[in-house]
């Protein structure tokens, strides 16, 4: 039944769709003509395809019959049309009578244009097919105009060109063949191919097509005439892929994305505990990304020109004064996150040991016997509203997260009170593309774990909790600090608790990233979040190191009676009783597991060793497939090695690289035209490979142009930094010339999904969610015996800002080159480890 309404609905709209395109525009004796010709396409397309096609075609059918009820012509007229189509000419004068603008009529124009071809008017069947299911697939409309027009100009001067070009497509099975028969033809060596063709008419016929070839600027004798002519009739290919591209989606053409798209949003807020401004910033961040794009979703991209901040003053004076005011505020900002111990905006630990000492001891004023012994049905827990502040101080100190006092993600376990975090970037939902086995493993809930003496005490002191009583704690626990100001004599506020556990870990070392993960900041407030994957040990981990802080604050050992002693709330479970700490892990599914990599590079290594020793000069085809195989291995090390970003010319030029010193300049970031790129240094491993690739070219550059082979103009254009590092070639068999394919995302997808089958920037989520021991990679562990690596190092290598969008590299920066040169040899310690090893290409 639902099958039926679905095929329904499909017919309803192709018939609203001729009915607006045909009959509206038409008379009686115009409709009778057009009908003939649906018949005759209905006729022409392959019979291969009808099952495709085949709601399509019924549809078609069905209405056919519905509008032949009256017809003005003669059988003999029929037939006549029928075969030799309709008189284009006079046809279209005399609609024009009544039509000023037949480019409205793009369905009428088509019908009326048949060719004398058959292989032509197979097309011109199919692709109207085609057209009929984008109708119904909707939102297609400005795209079906584009198809229907470029097979009608096949049948006049405009297109003639482009027929030879074409595929017959009788000759293929199924809508996947010729598909991919047109993505390869797009990089032919049209230009050879018609010049062999048309030896002695090849310049007039070139001429005489003027502009839709070759632009006026571009001379015919210039060296750049062949490359702008494959160019220009791949473009035009290009038009019969995407029809074909649109069937296979299968979606509405509203939901395609063609490029990122971009959004500003409202990044971190931040609240003066002295003047009670808020100020929060404006965050560029890229949406709607696929599997191709260069960035993530929802990864911010800071542009310093055009960084904005917007502050809210709390109680306005003068609009001058108040502006310098904003603007020290703004500075103060940027200072306090830097988390720097002298900082004022940051509670001292001796504040904070009063203040845990406080806390102990207004909890412990409680009756937690009562809790453990249990009471009667009517017997309730006595506590007053100060012990609710206390507690709600308590647990944001503990945590960093102001609402999880009030989260409904909190839930007891039989080893401590957790808090169920929430962190989703975009990639940690996995794509049917991708190759599962090389994901991490990320079905884990991750938990933060809490004092066990807090299940029952939180519980009975929210039993009843609603808005109205929330804001009651929350005013009470701001009065209650300012006593605790004046009694204690020191200066703590709302902010310097809550923010205590953030400035603790980031002076002791611990990854940003892992920090922001911990209190749920937005996975825009950082760019590193939507390439991060954690693991529950380096959470579990971060939460020791600091109630251990807490507990060291304390200094209670003197006291000896043990109801007296306030550790329990601070004290969390044991790592012995926190179940596989080590396997549980969230984020990015990106963050692949390296071991499974090491099959994978073997595999590129045996491809390549295999065609040195079969290579020679005859076969100019082995020699063109041991290029590409070497150039995949080259993209996968300089993708792991380098984190660029996957760009239309990946890893830049030859001139980029300095292969003595290892510096790499690095130019992905095009989003930010203030930034010109940004330097990195490469593994030395990887910098011997790039020589022995360099040697590799320069000798064959020479030796292929002695022999007059294109494979010498592309080398040679490659030492001189006129095109990429990387390329890759393609032979032409007809006419046994080589090109240079051309690089964009969705080519490269497809070729290294060959051996990788994931997003092109899977490196990047590689390298950023890297770990020693289950620890991450950028957090400080004196357990350790190996040289800790910074979070702005890393963050700086993938060109990342940080959380209120500055450089890592900007005029404030203490990085040294040495620590990137550093991280560099990290880096070349893990490729090796993976199994990349300098290859020796012979020529």
């Amino acid at each position: 039944m639902d099958t039926d309404n679905k095929a329904t609905k499909r017919a309803c709209k192709i018939g609203e769709w001729l009915q607006t395109n045909i009959i509206k525009w038409s008379n009686i004796d115009e409709i009778s003509c057009l009908l003939v010709e649906l018949k005759f396409l209905q006729d022409t397309l392959p019979e291969q395809f009808r099952s495709a096609l085949e709601s399509e075609y019924h549809a078609l059918s069905e209405w056919v019959k519905t509008k032949d009820t009256v017809s003005t012509l003669t059988e003999l007229e029929k037939l006549q049309i029928y075969e030799s189509g309709i008189d284009q000419k006079n046809f279209l004068k005399t609609i024009k009578t009544r039509h000023k603008y037949l480019k409205d009529l793009y369905l009428i124009n088509f019908l009326a244009s048949r060719s004398d071809s058959p292989k032509i008017n197979s097309i011109r069947s199919f692709y109207f097919f085609l057209c009929l299911k984008m109708v119904e697939l909707t939102d297609y409309d400005s795209r079906i105009e584009t198809t229907l027009d470029e097979c009608r100009f096949l049948t006049s001067n405009i297109r003639e060109f482009l027929v030879p070009f074409l595929p017959d497509i009788t000759e293929f099975e199924s809508l996947n063949d010729l598909q991919s028969h047109l993505i390869e033809s797009q990089d032919n060596d049209h230009y050879t191919r018609w010049l062999n063709s048309t030896l002695d008419t090849f310049e007039s016929e070139i001429k005489k097509y003027g502009n839709k070839l070759l632009s006026r600027s571009t001379s015919f004798s210039s060296s750049n005439a062949k490359n702008e002519l494959n160019e220009r009739i791949a473009k035009y290919i290009y038009e019969y892929i995407l029809p074909i591209e649109n069937y296979f989606k299968n979606d509405s053409g509203i939901t395609r994305v063609t490029s990122t798209t971009y959004q500003v949003a409202n990044g971190s807020l931040h609240y003066d505990d002295t003047t009670g401004n808020t100020i929060s910033d404006l965050v560029n961040l890229t949406k709607d990304v696929n599997s191709t794009e260069a960035f993530e979703d929802e990864e911010r991209q800071d542009n310093e020109k055009e960084f904005f901040e917007q502050i809210t003053v709390n109680t306005p004076s003068n609009y001058y004064l108040d502006l310098v005011r904003a603007e020290g505020q703004s500075n103060s900002r940027r200072k306090s996150a830097m988390n720097l111990v002298t900082s004022v905006n940051i509670a001292h630990e001796d504040d904070i040991s009063t203040l845990v000492k406080y806390l102990g001891c207004k909890l412990k004023e409680l009756d937690l016997g009562e809790l453990d012994r249990g009471r009667c049905i009517d017997e309730k827990f006595k506590f007053d509203l100060s012990h609710q502040s206390a507690l709600y101080l308590l647990m944001i100190l503990l945590t960093g997260n102001e609402n999880i006092f009030e989260s409904d993600n909190l839930e007891d376990g039989f080893n401590g009170y957790r808090y169920k975090l929430q962190f989703a970037p975009k990639r940690s939902y996995t794509d049917e593309s991708w190759d599962k086995k090389l994901c991490a493993n990320n079905e884990s809930i991750l938990f933060l774990y809490m004092p066990i003496v807090l299940i029952e005490l939180h519980r009975e002191m929210t039993y009843v909790l609603d808005d109205d009583l929330m804001i009651s704690i929350h005013a009470q626990a701001t009065n209650d600090i300012k006593a605790f100001n004046k009694k204690y004599k020191v200066r703590l506020s709302f902010n310097k608790i809550r923010n205590y556990f953030t400035s603790y870990l980031s002076q002791n070392g611990v990854d940003k990233a892992l920090i922001e993960v911990i209190t749920e900041s937005p996975v825009h407030h950082l760019s590193a979040l939507p390439y991060y994957n954690v693991s529950q040990y380096d959470l579990y981990r971060c939460q020791f190191k600091f109630t251990n802080h807490l507990l060291g604050l304390i200094d209670d050992k003197n006291i000896k009676d043990s109801k007296e002693r306030i550790d329990v709330f601070f004290k969390i479970t044991n790592e012995d009783t926190v179940p596989h700490l080590n396997d549980q892990k969230m984020g990015s599914l990106l963050a692949i597991r390296e071991k499974l990599l090491t099959p994978i590079i073997e595999e590129l290594k045996k491809n390549i060793l295999e065609k040195i020793g079969k290579t020679s000069f005859l076969k100019v085809g082995d020699f063109v497939e041991l290029h590409n195989f070497f150039t995949d291995y080259l993209y996968i090390w300089l993708s792991i090695a380098s984190g660029y970003r996957p760009v239309n010319e990946p890893f830049g030029r030859l001139s980029d690289i300095d292969t003595r010193t290892g510096l790499y300049f690095i130019s992905d970031k095009e989003v930010q035209q203030d930034t010109i790129g940004r330097f990195i240094y490469l593994p030395a491993i990887l910098c011997q490979q790039i020589d022995e690739y360099i040697k590799f070219i320069k000798g064959n550059a020479s030796l292929f142009n002695k022999l007059g082979n294109d494979i010498g103009l592309i080398y040679t254009n490659i030492l001189d930094g006129n095109i990429g590092l990387v390329c890759y070639l393609k032979l032409d068999e007809a006419t046994s010339t080589v090109t240079r394919l051309k690089l964009d995302n969705t080519f490269l997808k497809k070729r290294i999904s060959a051996y990788i089958s994931l997003p092109l920037n899977w490196p990047r989520h590689y390298i950023r969610s890297l770990q020693n021991e289950h620890i991450g990679k950028y957090s400080f562990d004196p357990s350790l015996n190996k040289d800790s690596i910074g979070y702005d190092v890393v963050s700086a290598w993938m060109g990342h800002s940080d959380e209120l969008g500055y450089s890592f590299y900007d005029r404030f920066s203490g990085l040294k080159r040495s620590e990137l040169r550093a991280f560099a040899q990290t880096i070349n310690e893990l490729t090796k480890d993976i199994g990349f090893k300098l290859i020796k290409l012979e020529h």
